[in-house]
């Protein structure tokens, strides 16, 4: 399986609040680091147990509205995520892209070479939810949970909490499809 990105595993910690660090991704580097952008529904989830019954998965089906990169491979798709809950026993990364049942979503992936899933990019950096409550379709995100790495020459620079995307500021569905296309284009 290719992973595009390392997930550090340093947890901070501060009272009971916990993060995971991830390395800071923008728009233009999760576009390019993903094989697959879609835009979709979240259709259902289902958690289960791995073979060896020490870890808990949770493969969620999106149903595919529209391709902005790659070939989702059919009008749905299964993302699996390590967590969830199987047998009463809860099992969770924080900082993990929440997916939930009817919530229309952009999905940033990755998609594995051998088994039909795809993992979200940048965990809850590659997940970003269609707001439908005004006149325009908005894209907004919930960063809680990770903490972003500003990272040069393999070292940390600089560590920040991640803001969450305000509605006040969230682009519309069109511009931020619009900002993804042209980051796919071929730099001049």
């Amino acid at each position: 399986m290719r992973r595009v990105l390392s997930i550090l595993t340093l947890l901070l910690l501060a009272g009971t609040a916990q993060a995971t660090i991830v390395k800071s991704l923008n728009l233009e580097q999760m576009t390019k680091a993903a094989d697959v952008i879609v835009v979709g529904e979240v259709l259902a989830r289902t958690s289960a147990w791995n073979e060896e019954k020490t870890r808990i998965y949770t493969v969620t089906r999106i149903r595919v509205a529209e391709a902005l990169k790659g070939s989702s491979g059919g009008d749905e798709i299964e993302v699996r995520q390590i967590g969830g809950t199987v047998d009463g026993l809860t099992q969770s990364i924080v900082g993990n892209a929440k997916l939930k049942e009817g919530e229309e979503v952009v999905l940033f992936l990755d998609q594995d070479e051998r088994l039909p899933y795809h993992y979200v990019v940048g965990m809850a950096q590659g997940k970003f939810s269609i707001d439908r409550s005004g006149k325009n379709p908005l894209v907004v995100r919930s960063l809680a949970g990770l903490a972003l790495a500003k990272v040069k020459d393999k070292k940390i620079e600089t560590l920040k909490h991640a803001p969450s995307t305000p509605a006040a500021v969230a682009p519309t569905l069109d511009a931020f499809k619009a900002k993804v296309r042209a980051a796919l284009q071929p730099a001049p």
